[in-house]
């Protein structure tokens, strides 16, 4: 809303501006376009200390009072954009259709001033589908045994808060947003045709507070709970905390450095071996085209599960590619392809094991999710996705341990919206 009026004031004669400018000396305009550079750039403090001297030695160029107020009006400095409104509107040389402009940006102004003091705002998350695969019984921190494929239906329910400053920080010339954000999840997953001891049930808290300069970097720091259930056990608990920070380094491109630590424990004495602490390691890339409508995402990321037992603890690294795009109105197809490898730390002698096991797990993803408008199901979205895993390891020589060499698809299909 705030960018339409802003495109509306804006109509007010550039033209004039130029002209009123000709028989002066040109580094007002330079100031100008100075400041609607760092505007443009999210550099809103700077942008207003140069509307402000421009004004200050020429103050009935309404062009620049004009955006003087639009910069105010980006910083919550409602009351002064305000003032700068009603100047130029009281202003008997304004154009009748300039007026109008200023009149209905005056009007969301309004709205955005009565608006500001609502610091929190909630909103509900609601998934339902179902799912199938062709092998449940294969991962790396499972056992070999014999490819079992089933079908499941899955939830999740979460409800998430976000309460933010009233006011902005000034952190050299760009404003920063405080924010703090919390989100309760459940997750449950269970399996039909006597598969329950592959049931899984995720109880999730999250919070944590997150500062954002808009158009330059933002960071976060999430402190995370997690109770699992499998089967039809508790299973484990996860602490953690996980740090993020992306930084725009051009206007549609952007790096992300993010660290996830967690301690898990198990409440199961067979899996007392997987206890200890996890981390992983990313570095994201992300470049977008078209009005941000296709993007492009690639990465690399460290991980190390960090098990107590040498047996069953790995580490090592991951490589992805990806991308998105529309594929019709209201649809978007998207595609991604990772590589990851699984290096133990100990060969599991007792397990038939003549070498450490050096595993490489290669997925590729296709998935298609379409937003509906209209109708009955509107607000809601189609997902459908589509995965292919391949695993491969070292050992596959060693007597029985072919299980370790598999393949999996797994297709899955959801509806899901927000409600706020």
């Amino acid at each position: 809303m705030i960018r339409k009026s802003i495109i509306a004031i804006c109509v007010y004669a550039l033209t004039a501006f130029q002209n009123g400018l000709a028989a002066q000396t040109l580094d007002p305009e330079k100031l100008f376009e100075e400041a609607m550079k760092y505007r443009e750039d999210g550099e809103l403090f700077k942008s207003i200390e140069i509307f402000e001297r421009i004004l200050n030695d020429q103050p009935g160029l309404n062009r620049a009072r004009l955006e003087l107020a639009v910069s105010y009006h980006l910083t919550r400095r409602f009351n002064d954009a305000k003032e700068q409104l009603l100047k130029v509107y009281n202003d008997p040389e304004t154009p009748d259709k300039v007026k109008l402009s200023i009149t209905s940006y005056l009007a969301q102004l309004s709205i955005d001033t009565k608006s500001a003091p609502k610091r929190s705002s909630s909103s509900v998350y609601l998934s339902v589908g179902a799912l199938t695969d062709s092998n449940l019984n294969l991962s790396p921190d499972l056992p070999a045994a014999s490819e079992i494929s089933a079908s499941a239906i899955h939830s999740m329910l979460s409800f998430s808060n976000r309460s933010r400053s009233t006011r902005q920080f000034n952190t050299g010339q760009k404003p920063v947003d405080f924010e703090w954000l919390s989100q309760f999840t459940a997750y449950s997953k269970a399996y039909t045709s006597g598969k329950s001891d592959f049931n899984l049930s995720v109880l999730s808290l999250n919070t944590g507070p997150a500062l954002i300069s808009e158009k330059s970097w933002r960071t976060a720091l999430n402190f995370k709970l997690d109770k699992l259930y499998f089967g039809n056990d508790d299973y484990a608990k996860y602490v953690g905390v996980n740090p993020v920070f992306t930084y725009s380094l051009l206007a549609d491109f952007e790096i992300t450095l993010e660290n996830n630590t967690t301690r898990r424990d198990y409440d199961q004495q067979q899996d007392q071996g997987l206890a200890g602490t996890m981390s992983s390691w990313n570095l994201d890339l992300a470049k977008f085209y078209s009005k941000q409508s296709i993007g492009l995402q690639a990465g690399f990321k460290y991980h190390d599960n960090g098990a107590e037992s040498a047996i069953q603890h790995y580490s090592g690294a991951e490589i992805y590619l990806g991308g998105q795009a529309p594929a019709w109105d209201d649809a978007r197809v998207y595609l991604t392809f990772s590589s990851r490898d699984y290096r133990y730390k100990a060969i599991d002698t007792g397990g038939g094991f003549t070498e450490k096991r050096d595993e490489t797990e290669l997925l590729a993803v296709l998935g298609l999710s379409h937003n509906f408008r209209s109708g009955t199901l509107k607000s809601w979205t189609l997902n459908a996705e589509y995965t292919y895993t391949d695993n491969d390891t070292n050992t596959q020589n060693d007597p029985g341990q072919n299980a370790f060499v598999f393949d999996r698809n797994t297709f899955e299909i959801n509806m899901r919206r927000y409600f706020f």
